[in-house]
């Protein structure tokens, strides 16, 4: 399989994973129980970025990929949720930037 249809398979089962978690009540309360997830491990990862000395976007992510699989296994995540909490970690890189060198 190519990676322009690997990458059209993998972006249509993310927006359909997206749509559930929006549009239905069972979705909404798995959406939930995700963000749930999300808090603690921000904080863990807040902790550990604060003990590198010039923390990277790269560094962060690379954390971020193992904080969401070490938690995932110690939870029994399924990986499409594990993939949306690494998502949604990496975009805090930012917000996170400005808290450590703040």
């Amino acid at each position: 399989m190519g990676n322009f249809k690997r990458g059209l398979l993998f972006g249509g089962l993310v927006g359909a994973a997206a749509m559930w978690l929006n549009a239905t009540p069972k979705g909404k309360e798995m959406r939930a129980k995700l963000l749930a997830h999300l808090e603690p491990l921000y904080n863990e990862l807040k902790v550990s970025i604060k003990q590198l000395d010039g923390p990277t976007k790269e560094m962060y992510n690379a954390l971020v990929e193992r904080a969401v699989e070490e938690y995932g296994a110690k939870k029994e995540l399924a990986d499409d949720v594990k993939m949306i909490l690494v998502r949604r970690l990496k975009k805090k890189w930012a917000q996170l930037e400005k808290e450590v060198r703040g």
